[in-house]
């Protein structure tokens, strides 16, 4: 059963709403740098405690319960909707998924399946579990259409923008066709997470600031707008892209109700750029906290005087949480953000 919520700061600064702190939450805030989620690595695979929904639960409520954050993310992966998709993949330690049957004609998009949710429904009771365990919003999250691509194209994942403008006009027609597929994926997986509670949505799109601008437009944000605009429900969709300043105001017409920017340009700048008009979400660069110390607090002080009264922020890394990032100094963060007083 469901606590009652009993800390909505972060659902409020989505909206754009008075708050008396800004809001924290850190993209991998669950897992590999806290101690008690190593030790239960010893035992158990990534895969086999997501799919365990009160091992999942647990995990995801640890950091909020050591550091008091404001908002829960699910502990899941981005390809956990693609498996009963007929997707093979391996969860691989600083390397990601490796997919062991990669798409590479029509006919093997034709064979993504589309299917019942309720394969997923360790997905569905996770979150039921952590609303019953923590007071504050809970995140759902799936990957953006183009990232999960970048898994499955060989070739799609690079930063050379020539080079993969190039590799996607040629082979345009079979991208497209997957990304479609994906997107209804992504949307009944994100509409079965908000029907079983999750608070808001999050659509990880990194590999979408690789795309130069035309490509991005032409290619990717029309299954982006598809995807938001089919999430039911009223939740907070939060859309992340890293290194995306040069495409920042075609994501801000996404259908997101948040932005969230990576951590390679200052965040009042990727702000301004869309003239302050929604909420936004960042992005302190998660090597300054892994040093911590005077490091870390000089720039999560940085970006919150750069942002000072506005409203419409909620404090997070510009990526996810690193191996070898001390707890104690995620501890200070977040307690140096909720004193910085918003108030004017």
């Amino acid at each position: 059963m469901a606590i009652e919520m009993e800390n909505d700061t972060f659902i409020r600064a989505c909206r754009k709403e008075e708050v008396d702190h800004t809001p924290i939450w850190l993209m991998r805030q669950a897992g590999r740098y806290i101690p008690e989620y190593r030790k239960l690595r010893e035992n158990h695979g990534i895969i086999e405690i997501y799919k365990n929904p009160e091992m999942a639960s647990d995990v995801s409520a640890m950091p909020i319960e050591m550091f008091g954050l404001d908002a829960a993310i699910i502990f899941q992966d981005l390809m956990t909707p693609l498996e009963p998709a007929g997707i093979k993949f391996k969860l691989v330690d600083s390397v990601g998924p490796v997919v062991s049957n990669p798409i590479k004609s029509q006919r093997d998009v034709n064979g993504i399946r589309l299917y019942d949710t309720e394969e997923l429904g360790f997905v569905r009771d996770e979150i039921g579990m952590l609303k019953g365990k923590v007071g504050v919003p809970v995140i759902g999250f799936a990957g953006g259409p183009f990232t999960i691509a970048c898994y499955l194209i060989e070739g799609l994942r690079s930063k050379d923008r020539d080079a993969l403008s190039a590799f996607m006009k040629n082979n345009n027609a079979l991208i497209v066709s997957l990304m479609d597929r994906i997107a209804d994926i992504v949307i009944n997986y994100l509409n079965m997470q908000v029907a079983a509670g999750a608070d808001a949505i999050q659509l990880f799109d990194t590999w979408s600031g690789a795309l130069d601008r035309q490509s991005y437009s032409s290619h990717v944000a029309p299954y982006v707008r598809k995807i938001f605009s089919s999430v039911k429900g009223n939740v907070p969709r939060i859309y992340f892209t890293l290194e995306s300043s040069h495409i920042i105001d075609v994501i801000a017409q996404s259908g997101c109700d948040v932005i969230s920017v990576g951590w390679h340009e200052e965040l009042i700048n990727s702000w301004s750029r869309i003239n302050f008009s929604m909420p936004i979400q960042g992005n302190m660069a998660p090597g300054e906290l892994a040093r911590g110390g005077e490091a870390a607090r000089n720039s999560a002080l940085h970006i919150l005087d750069a942002v000072g009264r506005r409203k419409g922020h909620i404090f997070n890394l510009g990526h996810g949480v690193l191996p070898d990032t001390d707890p104690m100094d995620v501890k200070k963060l977040v307690e140096l953000v909720h004193s910085y007083s918003t108030r004017g």
